[in-house]
């Protein structure tokens, strides 16, 4: 009998529902308990769907989307969502055009870190007649945007107050630098610590004639310490849906429900041999994917098209068989793909389009 396997062309990416399901579940009682707000953020599956069934599994518990660019955001305001938040900044002057645009229709937010963009988002809010709710971007530590907590915050605050068209409604602040950690209690309190510092300046702030009350942090990596911080109101993981190599390692609760699928080749030697899936299957930029159902093989090579591998002499593997490749980082592996075949109950059920993919500006 033909398998799930055998009926999909290779390279292909590959979606386990049912892991996935668990996946959602799992966070969406986790929002549940602790009553903050989740905030999927969907440069990750990038596929509609799929944060529509994980706002019906969570309810009232899940309010918006986060996304990383405004093409990500047009994507999703056509698809019915209508609370966005721009988890960036959004700087160039095509960008801003739009992200106005997408207000006469939506409520679509984004972050800020410089006067320099206030200014230019205020120009184009007083253009186009918007009214633009911002977030501060708080640097807690990461080093990639956003302004230190404290008064460099308040300054920004206080500017922004100052410009027409703009709203000041919360700050956001992302602690992805924490994720790789794999002492559970060490990353734990470093996570409680950035969580104090945004805390702190959000009082600051509010101690200057501001109210504020909307905190938006972290990732998959740190949510589970963050939102008991009190004070916290919202979480913004991505990865969670689908699982990687990279989260497996420090959250083992979220399954890994994407794989890329390769097909055997040839055989070079013994135990050696070249699957149809290289570099344009699955980026190696963040680390090598892992072998799954496989006792132990290693990478010998990876070039655009091609795998090089060698097993263990417990694999058995022949020309024409699948191989399952869990990605190292899933997000821009599914990036590459312009749908992903789902399989639910170990039966292929079809194939969803990554309406999403590319939308990188």
């Amino acid at each position: 009998m033909e398998t799930w396997k055998e009926k999909i062309p290779t390279p292909a990416l590959v979606l386990d529902y049912d892991k996935m399901e668990k996946n959602l579940k799992y966070m969406a009682e986790f929002v549940k308990e602790t009553g903050v707000n989740l905030r999927q953020h969907v440069k990750t599956a990038k596929i509609p769907l799929v944060a529509h069934i994980q706002m019906k599994i969570a309810g009232s518990a899940a309010k918006g989307i986060a996304v990383a660019k405004v093409g990500e955001a047009e994507v999703y305001a056509q698809a019915g969502f209508d609370d966005i938040l721009i988890a960036n900044q959004v700087i160039v002057p095509n960008h801003i055009e739009r992200l106005m645009k997408l207000n006469k229709y939506t409520l679509t937010r984004c972050v800020v870190d410089s006067k320099k963009n206030i200014s230019d988002l205020s120009e184009w809010a007083e253009k186009l007649n918007v009214e633009l709710e911002v977030l501060i971007d708080i640097d807690l530590g990461m080093g990639r945007t956003g302004v230190k907590p404290g008064d460099a915050a308040l300054e920004l605050a206080n500017f922004i107050k100052s410009q027409p068209g703009l709203n000041l409604v919360g700050l956001q602040g992302y602690e992805g630098h924490l994720t790789p950690q794999t002492d559970y209690e060490l990353r734990k309190e470093q996570t409680q610590e950035a969580m104090h510092e945004l805390i702190a300046t959000r009082d600051l702030i509010n101690n200057n004639g501001f109210s504020i009350d909307y905190l938006s942090v972290s990732g998959s990596g740190t949510f589970m310490f963050s939102a008991k911080v009190d004070g916290i109101t919202e979480i913004q993981p991505g990865t969670y849906v689908f699982g990687d190599e990279h989260i497996k390692r420090v959250v083992p609760e979220f399954k890994t429900a994407v794989t890329v699928l390769g097909t055997v080749q040839s055989s070079t030697g013994k135990r050696l041999f070249t699957l149809d899936a290289g570099t344009k299957a699955f980026p190696t930029g963040d680390g090598r994917p892992e072998f799954k159902g496989l006792h132990r093989a290693n990478f010998r090579v990876i070039t655009e098209e091609h795998s090089q591998i060698k097993t263990s002499p417990k694999d058995q593997l022949n020309i024409g068989d699948k191989v399952e490749l869990i990605p190292a980082h899933v997000c821009p592996t599914v990036n590459i793909y312009d749908y992903i075949h789902v399989v639910k109950n170990g039966e292929h059920i079809g194939k969803w389009p990554i309406l999403a993919r590319g939308k990188n500006y």
